[in-house]
């Protein structure tokens, strides 16, 4: 601990250049928080069932399962969604808001929708679900039954909640970085400040012993 004191003593002699700078930072954090447009996301599961889950059949029905999540990305679906609900989006744009991907382990889909519109983002997810599965019963239509891979949902896409900005989360982290910057300009005016102001001091640099001071 004796060692660590002239750092506490540093830190006590300078402490409100490194909470002004927390300050500063959590403000700049919330600032930048409040100038990005909301989005808010909804999120979706399908379950893929197989009609042979047995384990020989596995390793193909988790290659199905990564199929799946990129195919429900394809242009085909994404622009039925646009052109179902009227947005009128270039496909590009829908892509940007959708993030499907394949859990091979648990044989399911994962989907999320990212809008500025909450009831926009869970009306997109909802259209590319039924579409998505409407497709696949069509193919299935076609194939044994004893081959048949269903696309299932159990349950309504989730209401869309605000995804971003994630203001605590950036007001915090602002402060912490603040907070470093802080404790680093600190030690730095410390390193260029060779005047001498403790007892202590005097006998580290000179190695002699102080008789008196005199009180400020």
């Amino acid at each position: 601990m004796a060692q660590l004191k002239p750092y506490w003593d540093t830190l006590r002699r300078r402490w409100l250049i490194v909470v002004a700078l927390a300050v500063i930072g959590a403000g700049a954090g919330y600032g930048f928080s409040k100038l990005q447009e909301p989005i808010f996301r909804s999120s979706a599961k399908l379950y893929v069932m197989p009609a042979r889950p047995d384990y020989g059949n596995i390793l193909f029905i988790q290659n199905v399962v990564r199929q799946y999540g990129q195919l429900i990305v394809a242009d085909q679906f994404l622009k039925g969604v646009s052109e179902g609900i009227k947005l009128d989006l270039p496909i590009e744009e829908m892509r940007k808001r959708v993030i499907a991907s394949g859990n091979v382990e648990n044989l399911v889909i994962l989907m999320d929708v990212d809008d500025p519109d909450a009831g926009r983002a869970r009306a997109i997810a909802r259209r590319l679900v039924e579409d998505f599965k409407k497709d696949q019963d069509a193919r299935m239509k076609q194939v044994d039954p004893a081959n048949r891979i269903d696309v299932r949902v159990y349950d309504d896409p989730t209401p869309a909640t605000l995804h971003r900005p994630q203001t605590r989360t950036n007001v915090i982290a602002s402060g912490f970085l603040g907070l470093l910057v802080g404790v680093a300009i600190v030690f730095l005016l410390e390193a260029l400040d060779d005047t001498v102001k403790t007892a202590e001091e005097v006998d580290r640099l000179v190695g002699m012993r102080v008789v008196g001071t005199i009180p400020a």
